[in-house]
């Protein structure tokens, strides 16, 4: 499927490829470059830059609803084959807080005074 699907990619160096599948799936399953941009943590302008270059290499693929699902659920596969392959490895530039096993609630009550709660 990825080979079918994400060949226009095929010529570009594994971080070009990297950095423009990152934001394909951000904007397919954002709907827009101000989300997008959120997401990835990148100003919205350069979603659109990235996006400009997407639609040079895919033409017009990108506005057919059908071709849009099928980019999607393989950029999606490919995430989830990725993060099953190394559950350690980074998923994206936000990250959630690690919790450590020694976080107790008095920790919490400490944290939330400095923090003003």
């Amino acid at each position: 499927m990825a080979a079918q699907w994400l060949g226009p990619l095929a010529d570009l160096t594994p971080r070009q490829s990297e950095r423009l599948e990152e934001t394909l799936l951000a904007w397919l399953e954002r709907g827009g470059a101000p989300e997008a941009a959120k997401a990835l943590s990148v100003h919205p302008q350069t979603i659109r830059y990235r996006m400009r270059q997407l639609e040079k290499l895919f033409g017009p693929q990108l506005r057919d609803p059908r071709t849009r699902f099928e980019l999607e659920m393989t950029l999606r596969s490919r995430r989830l084959i990725t993060q099953a392959r190394n559950p350690h490895a980074r998923q994206g530039r936000k990250t959630g807080r690690v919790i450590t096993t020694n976080f107790t609630p008095a920790a919490a009550e400490r944290i939330a005074r400095v923090n003003g709660l």
